[in-house]
């Protein structure tokens, strides 16, 4: 069988008695390709969501700029909606722990941040901190620097992330069907009847749990919230039918040898 062709008929539940014939190290690497493929999506889209985020702050930030442990910002900006208060405004000289305690102390907001000229304070899961901005050190920061050199070098990053995440999810992926090899023979036999070797029963998982695994990731990519619990029936479900297709072949199987011997 070709080896693209493998995640392709993992889809169809007739051909898995072709598929099991196909040796295990060219099973993995076809869905490793795969794994790859969704690594690189995934990267794509983490990429367009910061070019996105890179858009809005061009247009709608002020320029700003954080050297020699001074802040500079051209307009002030007030953000105050669900429960978060966030002021910046180089006016203020220095931000005091008092001064964001006295917002805090309100019960008014779970989140507080006053960014100042020389200095910055938070409120944060019932603690304050106010950082000075010479004990930063050279540390400089600014929209031009953020626009058009830490969004891009993340964008690296995110790349860089989902590929190699690419080889943690498919070691994952086969360690969940190493456990759920056993409900694959369970179910063969007592549903079934067809009593599967060590080798079919593994690779039946590996290769039915894939079109569950793909549905998943698609309706993942709108928003929709898959639960684990929701992810396992999808998977086993598919098992189940596969495993029915597979029980049918292995009658019919028998059934021609019966007539070729009379």
């Amino acid at each position: 069988m070709n080896f693209f062709m493998i995640p392709v008929f993992s889809f169809v539940p007739t051909k898995y008695r072709e598929l099991v014939e196909e040796k295990g190290g060219k099973v993995f690497g076809a869905l490793l390709v795969c794994f790859l493929i969704l690594g690189i999506i995934s990267g794509i889209r983490g990429t367009a969501a910061m070019n996105e985020l890179s858009g809005a702050i061009k247009s709608d930030c002020p320029d700003f700029e954080l050297r020699g442990g001074e802040f500079s910002i051209d307009d002030t900006y007030i953000f105050d909606e669900d429960n978060v208060y966030m002021e910046v405004d180089d006016s203020i000289d220095k931000v005091a722990a008092a001064d964001v305690d006295a917002l805090s102390s309100t019960g008014k907001y779970q989140s507080v941040v006053i960014v100042g000229k020389h200095s910055a304070g938070m409120y944060n899961n019932g603690q304050i901190q106010v950082i000075d901005y010479d004990k930063l050190g050279d540390f400089e920061i600014s929209k031009d620097k953020i626009v058009n050199t830490f969004l891009p070098a993340l964008n690296v990053v995110i790349i860089a992330a989902c590929i190699l995440g690419a080889f943690v999810a498919i070691g994952l992926y086969y360690l969940a069907a190493l456990i759920l090899q056993y409900i694959t023979s369970a179910f063969s036999k007592g549903m079934f009847k067809n009593e599967l070797t060590e080798t079919e029963r593994f690779r039946i998982t590996v290769l039915a749990t894939f079109p569950p695994h793909l549905l998943v990731y698609i309706l993942k990519i709108p928003g929709l919230h898959i639960g684990f619990l929701v992810n396992i029936i999808l998977r086993l479900g598919f098992i189940a039918l596969v495993l029915y297709f597979y029980a049918k072949t292995a009658e019919n199987d028998e059934i021609s040898d019966t007539v070729i011997d009379a």
